[in-house]
């Protein structure tokens, strides 16, 4: 599954890469909505996106919405990350196919890389 893991804090994002690596999944950082942006727009298409809500430059919500609004990733699936569910609360999440709230488990985080893709 080819994988974008969104989150502006690196060790958390690059943590969460070499676990979902070690599972098999090829994956693509970014550390801002920008890179983000930029990598959704590139040559991959991602199956999986884990986007942060609380980006320094866009927040998560909108940037799911901006992307939800291609083709692209219209039906692709989108996983919001927040350390703060009073954030998420903010937000009409509907955007988002499913939540985690961080610090994440292995356990949780693995059984939303091992939900298989839908045609």
């Amino acid at each position: 599954m080819n994988v974008l893991l969104v989150d502006d804090y690196r060790l958390t994002t690059d943590l969460l890469a070499d676990v979902a690596c070690s599972m098999g999944h090829s994956v693509t950082t970014a550390y801002s909505g920008a890179e983000a942006l930029a990598a959704a727009n590139g040559e991959w298409t991602f199956d999986l996106i884990l986007l942060d809500i609380a980006l320094p430059d866009i927040n998560g919500h909108e940037l799911c919405v901006r992307l939800r609004a291609s083709e692209k990733y219209a039906s692709r699936r989108i996983v919001s990350l927040s350390a703060d569910a009073e954030l998420c609360e903010r937000f009409n999440m509907s955007c988002f196919d499913d939540s985690l709230l961080k610090p994440l488990s292995l356990s949780e985080f693995e059984c939303v890389l091992s939900k298989p893709i839908e045609p």
